[in-house]
């Protein structure tokens, strides 16, 4: 691989139809709003513990934030969402770390549905600055027939 190719986006992905990234916090004590407080970061969803869901058969067992790249970027790299994400945590690293400290679980899930062959890749500028912020990341991935209607 040269050192373009890691560094540009292909924002067309070709085997791509769909992705997005989701930065998530996921709490037994801290409120959404004290997490929206400390990361100074308008969720784009969140719930509190206890709320019902699944039709109101179900209670949430913990608090969970979330600011999503969905409907925020078309670009089919998941590296561009990721990137957004973690231009949203710039300077906050004290802030992560407290929710690490307090036992939030903080990740970031990628959602990606492909056609074929070649998937997400992350590069290692964002792995560092990952690894610095203790955030794990994972993909749901789903594949899509290049013959379904």
């Amino acid at each position: 691989m040269s050192e373009t190719h890691q560094t540009e986006y292909a924002d067309s992905y070709p085997t791509c139809v769909e992705t997005y990234s989701t930065l998530r916090v996921f709490s037994d004590a801290i409120s959404p709003d004290e997490i929206t407080n400390l990361l100074q970061i308008e969720p784009t969803d969140a719930f509190r513990k206890g709320d019902s869901h699944a039709r109101g058969k179900l209670q949430r067992k913990a608090n969970g934030w979330f600011y999503t790249t969905q409907k925020r970027c078309d670009s089919k790299d998941t590296r561009r969402h990721i990137d957004m994400i973690l231009a949203a945590l710039e300077g906050k690293l004290a802030a992560v770390e407290t929710l690490h400290k307090q036992g939030c679980k903080v990740d970031i899930t990628s959602y990606w549905v492909s056609t074929g062959q070649g998937g997400p890749w992350l590069m290692p500028q964002q792995m560092l600055k990952l690894g610095r912020l203790g955030i794990e990341v994972w993909w749901d991935v789903c594949f899509e027939s290049k013959n379904e209607t």
